[in-house]
């Protein structure tokens, strides 16, 4: 059986398949927790409450899904799901009866696990919960991509609970309109009072309709966000968000002048050049991108996190959620984070310089795969001067600038 951590995905074949969910301690999960399976449309969003297989309605009306084993263990025909079902997603609610201030935070651990015709799990996603506050949660994913259908792990939470879950899925409950999940969103760059600007970052175009990717934090909790750079102005509605790996998918009312492409082939290599495209400081450096140059130092991110790599170009906050580029100037990661250099003195008297982090291209990939926006590939294989980088680049990476 293979685990997966968040955000990863694998392609499963078709036919019957069943999925599990079950958590620690035992003997609270299935007095705690509401299971269930909500069926998607490609945009995303559920047709009804008929679209939701769970205890209170044990199968679709076309019978595709069905609940084998109370509280979270599904039967799904892969085959038999309907042309317009396109993403399967396991939720998981808090009960409302529980006293309030219940959480996930309960619960040691939650697992969900995928089973093929033969009944052995093959597939695990164990997601640790001992911090957690939020009450409702996308666990797990089935979703179509270039017609196979692929398993990918999620976990991501809604402190704003149900309410919150059923506006992601395109439900209007009258909750959802009281609460929002705290404020959070470290790396971007807040300008209170600047043209009413509250913070900014930067993103990258990565479909010709105008699909925007960027960090999760650079746009969380905006009320309005916009895009500029000296070729373009747009304005950006948030369409996919995943917190836990702190990537979000926007999409342009008008699509900028060029496409990003992705690494193909190689992954990264120790050493390596990179280019960095981004909006740093909220453009106190100018309305233009700024280019900086470095190196792959590690291929690990802090923590020991095998999701990011650690680079040596310069970077500063905005420069969050801009793409990583080869020497060819293929994406290879998304600009995420920067060493606290202050913290670090202060822990040890050193003072560490470029010490950088990015979420990598596969991860990022994956992402696009799940929310159903195809991207374009380059194999690497040669090196392209960094003046010829940036002049590509700036068609199609945008300043995203935050209001609210």
């Amino acid at each position: 059986m293979q685990e997966l951590q968040p955000g990863q995905n694998r392609p499963i074949g078709g036919g019957r398949v069943v999925i599990g969910v079950n958590g620690e301690p035992e003997n609270e999960f299935a007095s705690c927790l509401q299971v269930g399976v909500v069926l998607l449309g490609a945009d995303g969003r559920i047709g009804g409450l008929a679209g939701l297989v769970s205890v209170e309605q044990p199968r679709s009306s076309d019978g595709s899904v069905a609940l084998l084993r109370a509280p979270g263990e599904f039967q799904v025909d892969l085959d038999a799901l309907p042309a317009t079902v396109a993403r399967l997603a396991v939720v998981l609610t808090v009960r409302p009866a529980l006293p309030r201030g219940a959480t996930f935070g309960t619960f040691s651990a939650i697992r969900a696990w995928l089973a093929g015709g033969s009944g052995e799990p093959q597939l695990l996603f164990s997601l640790p919960l001992a911090s957690r506050g939020e009450t409702a949660m996308i666990l797990v994913e089935l979703y179509r991509y270039r017609g196979q259908w692929k398993f990918r792990a999620v976990g991501q939470g809604f402190a704003a609970g149900l309410p919150a879950l059923a506006a992601h899925f395109g439900l209007d409950l009258p909750e959802a309109a009281h609460e929002r999940p705290a404020a959070g969103g470290a790396g971007r760059r807040r300008e209170p009072g600047a043209d009413g600007v509250s913070s900014s970052g930067t993103g990258f175009c990565v479909h010709p309709e105008g699909y925007i990717l960027t960090n999760h934090h650079v746009i969380e909790d905006a009320d309005r966000i916009i895009a500029r750079s000296p070729r373009h102005r747009c304005v950006l509605e948030l369409v996919f968000t995943d917190p836990i790996n702190d990537l979000a998918l926007l999409r342009a009312d008008a699509p900028p002048p060029g496409v990003a492409v992705f690494r193909d082939g190689l992954s990264a290599r120790l050493g390596e050049s990179v280019v960095v495209v981004g909006y740093p400081l909220g453009g106190l450096l100018g309305s233009g991108p700024q280019v900086t140059t470095g190196n792959v130092s590690s291929l690990i991110g802090p923590g020991d996190d095998t999701r990011a790599l650690q680079f040596t170009a310069p970077t500063q906050a905005g420069n969050s959620g801009g793409p990583l580029l080869d020497s060819e100037g293929a994406v290879m990661g998304v600009v995420s984070a920067k060493l606290n250099a202050a913290r670090v003195h202060e822990m040890t008297g050193d003072v560490p310089q470029n010490v950088n982090f990015a979420i990598k291209a596969a991860l990022a990939r994956g992402f696009l795969e799940a929310a159903g926006v195809e991207y374009q590939t380059r194999k690497s294989g040669g090196s392209r001067a960094a003046t010829a980088i940036a002049a590509e680049a700036q068609d199609f990476v945008i300043k995203i600038e935050c209001r609210g």
